[in-house]
């Protein structure tokens, strides 16, 4: 099962529903929880607020801090194979894909996912499981005039997303997807859409929240399950 959670705030509780729809997934009474904090270059604080509120919901919590750290051969895929739900924060999309490829973390994942693993992850976190994705990956360079661009995520998930799509400057995914022969998946920010055997449904965490589909030029809003 995937859970691609399109924004929100954990240090203030804003996606706390959705996290426990993520914990109760896995069917254990303390899972194994390990974040990946690559796209936010591990940055400490990220990390902590993550450890806090998964840890508040049972899970023992492990963090792969690619970009900080030094591992030893084989260190990587074991802690990704004991994982029993793998969480991927957010920020610069591309310079996530990029590392995870030096490190085999994109082929371990695809053995996690095939293995059952419960994968999850928000804003680059949730690109990361689509064949593509919408991503500010350039406002985080110094390009003097950056753009949205699409990032090729993992592929499980077989549209291109847009998270955040409550933000004005997000709605550039409607005509950028027209480039696409792919359907797109439109995510405001407390809503996630569940991925599992071919299947999937919009969640969210509000009465308000909206998600959308584009298929053929056409944009219509999907129906979505209040938590």
């Amino acid at each position: 099962m995937i859970i691609a959670i399109g924004g929100g705030e954990l240090t203030t509780g804003q996606t706390l529903k959705i996290d426990k729809f993520i914990v109760s997934a896995a069917k254990k009474p303390q899972p194994k929880l390990l974040f990946i904090p690559t796209a936010s270059h591990d940055a400490p604080g990220y990390i902590e607020i993550v450890k806090k509120t998964f840890e508040t919901l049972c899970c023992t919590f492990a963090a792969l801090c690619l970009v900080t750290k030094e591992y030893q051969e084989g260190e990587i895929a074991n802690m990704i194979r004991d994982a029993d739900i793998i969480y991927v924060g957010g920020g610069n999309t591309l310079f996530m894909m990029e590392t995870w490829k030096k490190f085999q973390v994109d082929k371990y994942l695809r053995e996690a996912y095939q293995k059952g693993t419960v994968l999850s992850g928000l804003s680059a976190g949730a690109i990361c499981w689509f064949s593509s994705g919408h991503s500010d990956s350039e406002f985080f360079t110094e390009n003097e005039n950056p753009e949205f661009i699409f990032v090729d995520g993992l592929g499980m998930i077989p549209y291109v997303v847009c998270p955040h799509y409550d933000e004005e400057d997000r709605k550039s995914f409607d005509q950028m997807i027209l480039s696409k022969k792919e359907p797109g998946i439109a995510l405001e920010s407390l809503t996630a859409l569940v991925y599992d055997c071919n299947d999937y449904k919009i969640i969210r965490c509000n009465e308000t929240s909206q998600a959308y589909i584009f298929t053929n030029g056409n944009k219509e809003q999907l129906k979505a399950i209040d938590l």
